[in-house]
Parts: structure tokens; sequence; C-alpha cells
């Protein structure tokens, strides 16, 4: 096991930041913390790093108990969000730092460090930049430099907060597929935090979706999106629209908030009275076909982009997105304030406990 986490619980003040947290991280796997802001995922990075002490519970890395371990004997690379890069060293002795202030026994002879460094500048592909300094860096550059400077002492485990989070978007995506590529190659135990949805569903192995200094879940990306536990979990990965609905005959009909069952054969249920429809999980039609239609008039349309996004105004005038093709788009020849019927293809309902 590479990070075994039990029980850990920290406040600050009357602020509880983590609530008797557990996780295993195995050896080799990229784990992507992820929740809103004050979730506790940073603080758990803190605390793993020891760069925070939690008030219980056990941390250990690699079948060693860390609790009781300083910063420099955990073994551990940290990357901030902010690169943290000392401005008046050059990109060779920023990479080179963490090797030559080793106690004298341990440090590597010159030539060593030399080499270590140009190798690490080859893996972030940055070797033409040696002797240029941070300042004559991109973002994305110094960020990748950070990263070098992490890996330099050789950590058991890299932890990652926010490390794309001052970049501009076009370079944050460039930056997760390359960090990406870097970790099928290193294989090194990485801890990344994020609030970033798509970042975490692209780069990681598993994602640990916090909320109020716990865990909500832990699986693969496709797991938690396709099968989340609960409605904060789905709600947190990415748009949705929330609909009241009925049973009629065991099939979930969806009806507006002020809506009330007239039919003996329809019936609100408290365990799935509600249920969630993704933006591109609707067949959109001019004219209506068929039971669960819902109809709406169209308010703005945003057809940049590879995909169409709607806003429409249901006949119970609730806010309805959806996203259609560029093709449906057209063929449809839609217009705002056309009306339009709406079919969930794909429903979702969570029993309330």
């Amino acid at each position: 096991m590479g990070i075994e986490i039990s029980g850990v619980s920290k406040s600050f003040g009357k602020f509880v930041a983590l609530n008797n947290v557990h996780l295993n991280i195995q050896a080799g796997e990229l784990i992507a913390l992820l929740g809103p802001s004050g979730s506790g995922k940073t603080t758990l990075l803190r605390i793993i790093a020891g760069l925070e002490s939690a008030d219980a519970g056990e941390i250990r890395l690699f079948n060693e108990d860390t609790m009781n371990k300083k910063v420099k004997d955990r073994m551990v690379g940290f990357v901030f969000q902010h690169y943290a890069l000392f401005r008046h060293m050059t990109v060779f002795d920023n990479i080179a730092f963490g090797l030559r202030v080793r106690p004298r026994r341990t440090r590597p002879a010159k030539t060593e460090i030399r080499d270590k460094v140009f190798s690490l500048l080859r893996l972030v592909q940055l070797e033409h930049f040696s002797d240029h300094y941070p300042a004559q860096l991109s973002g994305g550059q110094r960020q990748r430099i950070a990263l070098a400077r992490a890996l330099a002492v050789e950590p058991k485990v890299l932890l990652l907060d926010e490390p794309f989070g001052a970049l501009d978007a076009k370079v944050r995506k460039e930056l997760r597929r390359w960090l990406r590529r870097l970790h099928d190659e290193i294989h090194v135990t990485t801890v990344f935090v994020t609030h970033d949805q798509e970042e975490a569903l692209e780069v990681a192995d598993r994602l640990v979706i916090m909320n109020n200094g716990g865990i909500e879940q832990i699986g693969t990306p496709e797991d938690v999106y396709h099968n989340p536990v609960n409605p904060f979990v789905f709600n947190f990965l990415g748009d949705v629209n929330l609909f009241r609905c009925r049973m009629e005959n065991g099939v979930p009909q969806i009806i507006g908030h002020g809506s009330e069952a007239t039919d003996s054969t329809m019936s609100v249920v408290p365990e799935a009275s509600q249920v969630y429809v993704r933006p591109h999980l609707f067949d959109v039609s001019l004219l209506p076909n068929g039971s669960t239609r819902i109809k709406g008039t169209i308010m703005h349309i945003n057809p940049a982009g590879p995909t169409v996004k709607l806003e429409l105004v249901s006949e119970w005038n609730e806010r309805i997105d959806v996203n259609i093709t560029q093709e449906k788009y057209q063929s449809l020849k839609l217009n705002t304030n056309m009306t339009v019927f709406l079919k969930p293809i794909q429903m979702h309902s969570f029993r309330e406990p």
C-alpha cells in the first residue's frame, strides 16, 4: 500500500476541516482529491506532507507511520499552485536545490547532481532552459520546473495542490495531459488536489469526492460520473437539471414543482420524488411524441463550440439547460422563442435517507 489514511480529523478552532477520514491509495496510483472550497482536500494533502498536524488518526506511507516524522524525513515532493520557485536562481539551480542542501554524507557528487538535473529537464521537455531564470519562463514552463524540482529528491509520494490553478484554460489542458503521460512513465504515487471536475476526470486513476470534511465517494472517473452515490456527487460532477417526478405504472414521469397527481395510477413517491437529467441527455423535437415529454420555450441559444447550448423555460416556468449536436440544431432550425418538446434519454434518482 502506498498511502494509508485512518481516522484523520482536523479542526481549526470551531471549523471542522476533516472528520474521521479513511482512504487507501495504492503504490503508483494517481489520485485526485476533488471538492468545493472548504471541503478539506488541501488540509488532507498538507497533513500527508507534514505541513499540518492532525488532531487524530494515522497516516502511513509505504507501511511506515509518519505522524511523528519531520517533513524532510517523509520522502514527499510537494508542488504548489504558484510554483514557489526561487526567483534569484536559474532553472538548473532550482531543480538542484533539494539535492545540494542534503547533509554531506547523503549529498550526491556535483557530477551526479548535474546528470540528475539534466535528466529531469529532458523529462519535463525543458532541457534548453537550464540557464534561464523563472521570470523568463511562461507559467506552464515554471510549473514544469516546479514539478522537476519536486522529483529531484526521488520522493516516494508526489503531492500537487491545484498545480494548474494559476494558468489559463488552454495551458491547463495541455499540462494536465502532459502530467498524465509523465505519470504513466515514472509511476510515482501521486495525490492531486483540484476543484476542476474536467481536470480530475481526465487525469486521475481514481477520484476522491470530498465535502464538508468527509469523503462522499471514491471510484474511477467512469464510475463516479455514471454511478454517483448521492445528489451532491451528481451535482458536483457537471451540469444537471432537477425535476420533480411521480410514478405512473412503475415509470417515473416528470412534473412541475407545482403539479399534483390527479389520477389513481399516479402518485408522488417520497423516496424517488426528484430526478436528475444531464443537459446532453435529452431528445429534442418540434412535436410531442410519446410520454415523458416536457414542453419548453427556447430563451437563449449559444451555438459556439462542438455542441449547441440551449436555455429553455418549461411550461412550469422552470429553467432547463439542454445540449444538442450541431447537426441536430441545423436540422431542427431552432430559434429563440420557439416551442420544443424534450424527452429525457436517461434519468437518475436517489432514494431519500
